[in-house]
């Protein structure tokens, strides 16, 4: 890899705070460079005026309002943060000739009436703010610039880690469920892939060499999230006995309609990405951190 100067947007977030450590290690060429939340939520000049300034090679355009239920409390935030910044940056990449990699998300697909996994050419259909935010950004930087890779990322999960943000994720979720010697409740009728954040991570710089377009990247996965759930018990060295007494089934979430956010990884497979199953993904993570629940 020629040495590249890579601008990065969430970069105190879950995904991106780890990216940087991981290229920081194992990609001396590539120099990260942090912005700062104020960076890209300014006008389009003063976000142009900061790329300008900083002159990337790439920019890795992570930074996002994600929390569901705040984006249906506040769309015009939602908006302002998930697509006028996009849109700003895209401008901004433009101006510099750089190349943009920006983050989307299985629930542009949370409306979708027939059943997935879906491809990068099925129809995005989003029944939530968040997901029509993401969908529109989409749109409007393949209308802006070409150099634009869109990734298309499942619900990651992964461990705390020191100095590192861990955020909701379903394995970490399990776990505090299970310490807190309390039941709780996972859906019966949900379906999404489970992804541990370093199956991405380790072949992030994979993406730069793939034609510029739109990618779903993440893990296959045909169990719903509450036999994902009780697996990752499993996999934490609980009996099935005492899974079933700490994780119960939630019938009525999504018993009307199905929650399918499965997504199909061919084209990103085909253009020499490995992908994994959640069952791997998860079985990674809890052996890499040795984690057990006695």
């Amino acid at each position: 890899m020629k040495r590249l100067k890579i601008a990065v947007t969430g970069a105190s977030g879950f995904l991106n705070s780890r990216l940087i450590n991981y290229f920081k290690l194992n990609h001396p060429l590539c120099e990260m460079i942090p912005l700062r939340r104020q960076d890209i939520r300014m006008s389009a000049q003063e976000t142009a005026r900061v790329i300008k300034q900083i002159h990337p090679d790439i920019i890795i355009h992570g930074a996002a309002m994600t929390a569901t239920a705040d984006c249906e409390k506040d769309p015009e935030l939602a908006y302002t943060v998930n697509v006028a910044s996009s849109l700003n940056l895209a401008k901004a990449a433009n101006e510099v000739k750089a190349k943009l990699v920006f983050f989307s998300s299985e629930q542009v697909f949370n409306g979708n009436p027939e059943e997935g996994p879906y491809t990068e050419e099925s129809k995005a259909i989003p029944s939530t703010v968040y997901g029509k935010t993401k969908l529109e950004a989409e749109s409007l930087l393949k209308n802006e610039i070409e150099n634009l890779w869109i990734l298309r990322f499942s619900w990651l999960c992964g461990f705390p880690e020191r100095n590192l943000p861990v955020g909701s994720n379903l394995l970490w979720n399990v776990i505090k469920i299970a310490l807190n010697a309390k039941s709780g409740k996972m859906p019966v009728h949900e379906y999404r892939g489970i992804t541990y954040v370093y199956d991405i991570i380790d072949h992030f710089s994979k993406v730069f060499e793939l034609p510029y377009g739109t990618y779903h990247f993440g893990s296959v996965n045909n169990e719903s999230t509450y036999e994902t759930a009780i697996f990752i018990l499993k996999c934490l060295g609980l009996e099935e006995e005492r899974i079933r007494q700490i994780l119960l089934p939630d019938r009525d979430k999504y018993r009307e309609c199905k929650r399918d956010l499965l997504l199909s990884y061919t084209k990103i497979k085909k253009a020499g990405i490995p992908i994994v199953t959640s069952q791997e993904s998860i079985e990674r993570a809890v052996s890499e951190f040795r984690f057990k629940l006695l």
